[in-house]
């Protein structure tokens, strides 16, 4: 699991706002300001280290230190918990080199969380000085030996640039992110009580059930017609992917039955894959080269899946046994790679999903077709994470808006609440006055607004967010 998050424009704004006329005299840089990138983290009892990340409004014009000091709250320095660097005296001191962005240190948990009864332990860091700078926004940041949801912050999920080879899962109460290729897999065996498979639409695939139930009977001569309607902007291909929503039960690929008889082989089209390409400045260039046709049928045994799949030409075929995965929304299996694959985290333990995404559009002629989309933002709806979308007024605001605020009656479990609403791509920007309210599965609350769709320089694939809890 990696973890990069980043505030560069929240800081510099809370700056240019905050700074008043006194402060350009002493000499100090307007612009360099130092803060923790999130507020808080919640250590669990296997938790053993984290890395606490600093960040800067600007680049460092010159190498120095940040001095930062610390309260304990039942905690002692050396027995409970340690840093890298070590403190001395009371202070630690945090080197950072010029030209970079951000820095870091690292927290070092030594003894296990208290029992239930036993008062609660944290330890707060302060920021108390910056060579040639000063810090303003997260001061102070707590680390804490209980369960508690993150405060909030500003994430820049890492999701590869304009190739946008990554897919990121975001969870928003630990402000933690994973990272995954996003052509580690091709089908997701569903682990709760239906025998499901979901596709993996960020390669653009399709499957279409065929009458053949033996797989080694299938042949590309028996599938011509049909491979010309598999194809993203062709009317009625929308039936070949799985329902953007999100349900489980409008998968592609039909509900595996437990009479094996009923289980027909179904056509693959195995999408594309990630991008290589260059594209011009504001543009993407995540579809790479055509990754053809396999065919697969899948039947179920003692409660687990058997999977059959083979290049489309073949007259053999493979087979493997997966089982479903408990604490996981699905088991992940690479038919490239013919081998199980990690992938999502557990399945209460990620709230957002950024990847590129197949939706189903309408034509203007009538009917409807799949189309890719990139920058997509999905919520968790296999672990019932809620979301709406607010339109900001005069009124109401993502500054202003609180718990009072929250309308239940808005809610909905869609994974496409968010979706690509949130960027404008002709003005290659985040769209205006809009922000999301999110409702994890452990029922905190968060209030969320994106702030970015590329990077300083105009490129795609860059995206980043702030939110903040609000009960």
């Amino acid at each position: 699991m990696k973890y990069k998050f980043h505030l560069f424009s929240l800081l510099l704004i809370a700056f240019l706002t905050a700074c008043s006329d006194d402060d350009n005299d002493t000499g100090i840089s307007n612009e360099f300001v130092v803060a923790f990138e999130n507020q808080n983290y919640s250590f669990t009892n296997s938790d053993t280290d984290r890395e606490i990340n600093l960040v800067f409004s600007e680049e460092a014009s010159q190498s120095g230190t940040i001095s930062i000091t610390y309260t304990e709250n039942g905690l002692i320095y050396g027995i409970d918990f340690s840093t890298t660097p070590q403190a001395n005296s009371g202070i630690i001191e945090i080197p950072f080199e010029a030209g970079t962005t951000e820095t870091s240190f690292t927290f070092e948990k030594l003894t296990p969380n208290p029992i239930e009864g036993e008062e609660l332990k944290s330890v707060t860091f302060l920021i108390a000085e910056v060579t040639n700078g000063f810090s303003q926004g997260n001061t102070t940041f707590t680390a804490n030996y209980f369960d508690a949801a993150s405060a909030g912050g500003s994430v820049a999920p890492e999701l590869g640039g304009p190739n946008q080879g990554n897919q990121v899962y975001v969870d928003l109460s630990t402000s933690t992110e994973k990272i995954v290729e996003r052509d580690r897999w091709d089908l997701a065996f569903y682990s709760k009580d239906e025998f499901r498979v979901k596709l993996n639409s960020s390669l653009f695939m399709m499957a279409a059930a065929l009458e053949e139930t033996n797989i080694d009977n299938v042949v590309a001569n028996d599938v011509l017609q049909l491979q010309n309607q598999m194809q993203l902007l062709q009317d009625g291909s929308n039936e070949y992917v799985d329902d953007p929503s999100g349900s489980i039960s409008e998968t592609a690929i039909d509900e595996v039955s437990n009479t094996i008889e009923e289980n027909k082989v179904y056509l693959i089209n195995m999408g594309n894959e990630v991008g290589t390409n260059t594209p011009e400045v504001g543009s993407v260039a995540v579809a790479g080269d055509y990754r053809g046709w396999m065919k697969v049928r899948v039947h179920q045994e003692n409660g687990e899946y058997v999977l059959q799949y083979a290049d489309l030409e073949a007259s053999t075929h493979q087979e493997v046994t997966i089982s479903k995965s408990p604490e996981y929304n699905f088991t992940f299996f690479s038919l490239v790679n013919e081998t199980i694959v990690d992938v999502e985290p557990k399945a209460t333990q990620w709230d957002l999903n950024f990847s590129v995404f197949v939706e189903v559009l309408d034509l203007p002629g009538g009917g409807q077709t799949a189309y890719g989309f990139s920058d997509y933002v999905a919520t968790n709806v296999l672990a019932e994470t809620k979301a709406y979308e607010v339109s900001a007024n005069e009124n109401l605001n993502y500054q202003n808006f609180s718990l009072e605020d929250i309308d239940e009656n808005e809610f909905e479990i869609d994974q496409r609440v968010i979706g690509s609403n949130w960027r404008d791509v002709f003005s290659q920007s985040v769209t205006p006055n809009l922000f999301y309210v999110i409702e994890d599965p452990d029922g905190n609350l968060y209030k969320l607004r994106f702030t970015a769709l590329v990077n300083e320089n105009g490129v795609r694939g860059y995206p980043s967010f702030e939110y903040s809890l609000l009960n």
